[in-house]
């Protein structure tokens, strides 16, 4: 077993006894090293091992290759494999987004299913110290700060990352003297992709011509400003605190006094913050959007406003600077679904899944799931929005009530109805959004087979 990598799971605490872990596994070298490692270093641990393979379509032969390579792997070994077939390029004109991110929010989608299916757990992936080198050199070229710089960590929610510090020539070492089989993807040798050609072309150049162990500098960079990172963040939290003034789903409003008070890179980092907390995330919140905004909290007055970017806005009223989050106009839609398949919904950004169980398999539902008697199903299952006049009969009740009338009663905000996503057959609404399922569908003592209907952002992490 590869030292680096029982250091930082145990050091770290990464994994723990009886944890279940998924990992992804491409069946390249770096999947198929952490593979190796994690299958000895369960028997030490007692963890539960699964793995996931996605097959995106796109190589053809050799895809299928890969797809086959890791299934045998797993087999030999005793551990359940998850495989999804999916177009990548397909996916990516569905999704209206780059085959790249179209690939990351399929990958990263099928895993969390992995996870429910299983009871939950962590997914482990197998980036590298050469691929943590190469997201520092990606982030410098497009500009970047601290965060960016910190570049990936060891352990981020359900992520973790064992082998962040291995180096890939450790890891063909370990595969080669112990004689595991790996895939190759031929794609990787091609700098016809950004990333490519900073592995094949600018690292050995810098490599070179400046620093034969540029790599391990830029990974010790990426440490150094990982840890100045969560400092700052600390620090940032209690700024954020004592301007806050009130928190709600669709805006932050902070106290425009105290705002102004502060040095312009303190005011930067709140405003961040403040995106934050209502996106999630930071992805794409350029510097010069968050200067942008400081300077219009410096210098602008009551009742203006300005567009932020990435669907926000900033305004002044009053004595308050308001970040919010627009919510645009949703169309008409409607899709059909197909059973047992995942279904992207890029109109409100979720994914809905319905699966058909025996009711043996039924374990109940929760926050993100509910479940029909499939067998009082009428004709074709359809996923959409609300229509004029939609009603159903909801679960517990006699009569026949009006979605909007459950809205109003609800308190749903009028922004926010197109995005509740409704099931439908042929007859009747069978589910609405954050409400109950119909009376007429609901398990009984009779039931057979379950529809069961899971759903989620369709964003990662």
């Amino acid at each position: 077993m590869n030292n680096l990598i029982k250091q930082n799971i145990f050091n770290k605490n990464l994994i723990k006894t009886g944890d279940n872990i998924l990992i992804g596994l491409s069946g390249g070298p770096d999947s198929v090293f952490l593979f190796h490692n994690l299958r000895e270093l369960k028997e030490i641990l007692s963890f539960n091992l699964y793995a996931s393979h996605i097959n995106h379509m796109y190589r053809g032969e050799d895809a299928l290759h890969d797809e086959k390579f890791v299934s045998e792997l797993c087999e030999k070994y005793g551990i359940r494999l998850f495989v999804k077939r999916k177009h990548a390029g397909d996916y990516a004109r569905e999704l209206k987004v780059t085959e790249e991110e179209a690939g990351r929010i399929l990958r990263y989608g099928f895993f969390r299913d992995n996870l429910k299916e299983i009871g939950g757990g962590r997914l482990t992936v197998a980036h590298n110290l050469n691929d943590q080198a190469e997201t520092v050199l990606q982030r410098i070229i497009r500009g970047t700060g601290i965060d960016g710089l910190s570049a990936m960590s060891f352990e981020r929610d359900y992520v973790i990352r064992p082998m962040l510090n291995v180096t890939k020539k450790e890891i063909l070492e370990y595969l080669h003297e112990n004689n595991y089989e790996y895939c190759t993807d031929k794609t990787n040798l091609h700098d016809i992709y950004g990333r490519n050609k900073i592995r094949l072309n600018l690292i050995p150049y810098l490599e070179k011509n400046f620093n034969p162990g540029i790599q391990e500098t830029l990974y010790r960079m990426s440490e150094s400003m990982y840890r100045d990172k969560k400092i700052i963040e600390k620090y940032v939290e209690l700024k954020f605190n004592d301007v806050l003034v009130k928190k709600e789903k669709e805006r932050v409003v902070l106290d425009l006094g105290v705002l102004r008070d502060m040095e312009q890179g303190e005011a930067g980092r709140v405003v961040r913050r403040a995106v934050e907390e209502l996106k999630g995330n930071t992805v794409n919140v350029e510097m010069k959007h968050i200067d942008y905004t400081v300077d219009f909290m410096r210098t602008g007055s009551t009742g203006k406003k300005i567009d932020l970017s990435q669907g926000f806005t900033a305004e002044i009223s009053y004595g308050n600077f308001i970040i919010n989050k627009i919510v645009e106009n949703i169309p008409n839609f409607q899709y059909n679904i197909i059973l047992n398949h995942s279904l992207s919904i890029p109109e409100v950004g979720k994914m809905l899944t319905c699966r058909i169980l025996d009711i043996l398999e039924y374990k109940g539902d929760d926050d993100m799931s509910i479940s029909l008697d499939y067998g009082l199903v009428k004709g074709n299952l359809v996923v959409r929005n609300r229509r004029p006049g939609d009603s159903m009969i909801p679960c517990g009740m006699v009569g026949r009530k009006k979605i909007k009338d459950i809205f109003i009663d609800m308190k749903v905000p009028a922004e926010e109805r197109e995005s509740r996503i409704i099931i439908a057959d042929d007859d009747n609404i069978l589910w609405l959004e954050g409400f109950r399922i119909h009376n007429s569908y609901k398990v009984s003592d009779s039931t057979k087979k379950i529809l069961n209907i899971t759903w989620r952002s369709s964003i990662d992490e």
